[in-house]
């Protein structure tokens, strides 16, 4: 009951709906990095007025972005969700492991060998590479191993990250890990996204 996009979130299209790229490792269709919880709420409520679909993230119970104060750094008020509007939105952590495995049986998405599927710290030469070079998993989604970590929101855990990156081992790329260590404000030239929305 959920439409996922293909590749994580580019930096054109990233700066096509913020009007900036704050990433570390330049390359219009490489992942947005350097982006924390508020920017993606953000792009996600800006992105659903601009295809004209009903906003799933809201501020004191406004879903207009220009009224939430935010500052990159903060949004000022209650934040909510409504997981039953048709907009964009971060995945749950579920949905995402579900998407990741592909409907198959396999460590990493699309594979059990990870350089099949995944930019990680034993290929990368340091850095992110353009999306969607490497296989795609069996649902037809590339760079769920590898290249940046993922966003995502769990009902118990709150904010977490899957998928590993490029400058992880591994382990950290198999398809049923998932960092604890996120809060709202998080950035790094690892850490990127992925969006969903809803399909009624």
């Amino acid at each position: 009951n959920f439409e996922m996009l293909k590749t994580e979130v580019t930096q054109n299209l990233y700066q096509a709906v913020m009007g900036e790229n704050p990433s570390s490792f330049y390359g219009e269709n490489n992942p947005v990095e350097m982006v924390n919880w508020y920017d993606e709420i953000y792009f996600c409520n800006t992105l659903s007025e601009i295809f004209g679909y009903e906003p799933v993230y809201a501020v004191d119970g406004n879903t207009d972005v220009t009224k939430w104060g935010y500052t990159k750094n903060s949004i000022n008020g209650e934040i909510t969700q409504n997981m039953t509007a048709n907009g964009f939105r971060l995945p749950t952590r579920d949905e995402w492991e579900y998407a990741a495995r592909g409907g198959q049986n396999y460590r990493y998405a699309g594979s059990d060998n990870l350089d099949e599927v995944g930019w990680y710290k034993g290929n990368t030469k340091e850095k992110t590479h353009l999306v969607a070079l490497k296989k795609a998993n069996g649902y037809g989604l590339y760079d769920m191993s590898g290249n940046v970590m993922e966003w995502v929101w769990s009902p118990v855990w709150g904010l977490r990250s899957c998928g590993g990156s490029w400058c992880d081992l591994a382990l950290n790329c198999e398809v049923d890990y998932w960092s604890y260590y996120m809060n709202e404000d998080s950035r790094g030239n690892d850490l990127g996204f992925r969006i969903v929305r809803t399909v009624k």
